[in-house]
């Protein structure tokens, strides 16, 4: 049977769920607004899985705890809480959000709280329903609409660059980047071409003597735009002119031969029965830490050891090279299950590490420590399909495979 589409959900809805729904859907995208503010201020909010939790109710009287911001909403449309449970229920049954019940402390003690969550269905529903469009990610690579537009103003200034530092009001097209953009565009080391600007001290007029008799050389600190952002610029420009419309960015005459024509030249086709991003990253890693023999447990763990002058055990030593945390590798949850369920063969392994390993001594001993290694035949799957991997994810660093490991393929 088909899956019905957001607009198919949202017809099925009477006006009350629908109702409900908006009123949902308004709460979560103000908190997805005001989480993009505490990142923009520097801020380090909690992940979305908890801050999309909404309070829809708290069950005590309005006159001693007042409404929520839901409830508030739905009050202005005429629509009370009699019958809220059946339409929350509708809108869970149809997979639409997720509902838990907890306790909240008041200064009345405890009550009971009901909150909701808006599933990724849910929220395409919404926008269906009101015609919203969802918000555009940039490709991997590409910057976003803030972080362009500051990149637009230095190419603007041509190779004479701009002031550091802007006067109060300068007008915002003659802006230099702000001291957060610089810092993604000069100082952040994660771009595989470099820093897209960089900054330094030029001379800004004829050197004149101090009334204490020395020469000084008056100097101001500018912004030029890099070989490496200006050739990003070029060779993206009517990507981003396609992404973000808004900016106005001039496009160049001339175009290198590589520049792109639109976003289309940034999908990529993965070829069926390979590894999409999040898995493939984790299987670069493991790969990495079997053709180094490396093993954090293995050295952190043994060292301890040593530290209380004993030997380390030899079943320490006998653990497998992989990694025991994959958070720092890949935000997915999903990318070790692909590996481990992989259809041609598990590429990974899980080894549980025994806690009698980790000498106590009185301490807690680590609980649940898993290590995620390599198998031959995520060996012989990476070394068969490097070079395509590597086509497909160029900014990866993935290492050579020894010829050898091909030879681990069943039928090779």
């Amino acid at each position: 049977m088909a899956r019905p589409q957001p607009a198919e959900l949202w017809a099925e809805l009477n006006p009350r769920q629908q109702t409900y729904l908006t009123a949902i859907y308004n709460a979560d995208q103000n908190a997805e607004a005001n989480q993009r503010g505490g990142a923009f201020d520097w801020g380090h909010g909690p992940p979305a899985s908890e801050w999309r939790w909404q309070t829809f109710s708290i069950k005590a009287p309005k006159g001693l705890v007042g409404r929520t911001a839901i409830q508030y909403e739905l009050a202005s449309k005429d629509e009370h809480d009699q019958g809220a449970g059946s339409s929350l229920a509708a809108l869970r049954r149809r997979g639409l959000i997720e509902l838990t019940e907890d306790l909240v402390q008041t200064m009345f003690g405890s009550v009971p709280r009901v909150r909701v969550k808006l599933t990724t269905l849910g929220r395409a529903t919404a926008r269906a329903g009101l015609g919203h469009a969802a918000p555009k990610s940039p490709p991997r690579g590409m910057l976003s609409e803030w972080l362009w537009s500051n990149l637009v103003r230095l190419y603007r200034a041509g190779p004479d660059g701009m002031p550091s530092v802007s006067p109060r009001g300068t007008p915002y097209e003659e802006r230099a980047p702000s001291h957060k953009a610089r810092l993604f565009l000069e100082r952040y080391q994660g771009r595989t071409e470099g820093p897209l600007m960089t900054s330094k001290r030029v001379s800004s007029g004829e050197p004149f003597e101090s009334y204490l008799g020395h020469t000084v050389y008056p100097t101001e600190e500018r912004v030029f735009l890099t070989d490496a952002g200006r050739d990003h610029y070029e060779k993206h420009v009517r990507c981003y002119a396609e992404l973000w419309p808004d900016v106005d960015a001039p496009i160049p005459n001339e175009l290198p031969e590589d520049a792109h024509k639109s976003l289309d030249d940034h999908k990529v086709h993965k070829p069926r029965g390979l590894l999409a991003r999040p898995p493939f990253l984790l299987l670069v890693a493991i790969v990495h830490a079997d053709l180094t023999d490396h093993l954090w447990v293995r050295k952190q763990w043994g060292q301890v050891w040593r530290n209380y002058g004993n030997t380390p055990p030899k079943e320490l030593a006998e653990l497998p090279s992989g990694i025991t945390n994959t958070r720092p590798i890949t935000r997915s949850t999903t990318a070790p299950t692909k590996l481990l369920t992989f259809r041609g063969g598990p590429l990974a392994e899980q080894t549980e590490v025994p806690t009698w390993l980790y000498p106590s001594y009185g301490r807690n001993q680590p609980q649940g420590v898993k290590i995620l290694h390599v198998t031959d035949a995520g060996r012989a799957h990476y070394a068969t399909h490097l070079e395509t991997y590597r086509g497909l994810y160029d900014d990866v660093d993935a290492p050579d495979a020894p010829p050898e490991w091909k030879a681990l393929c069943p039928g090779q």
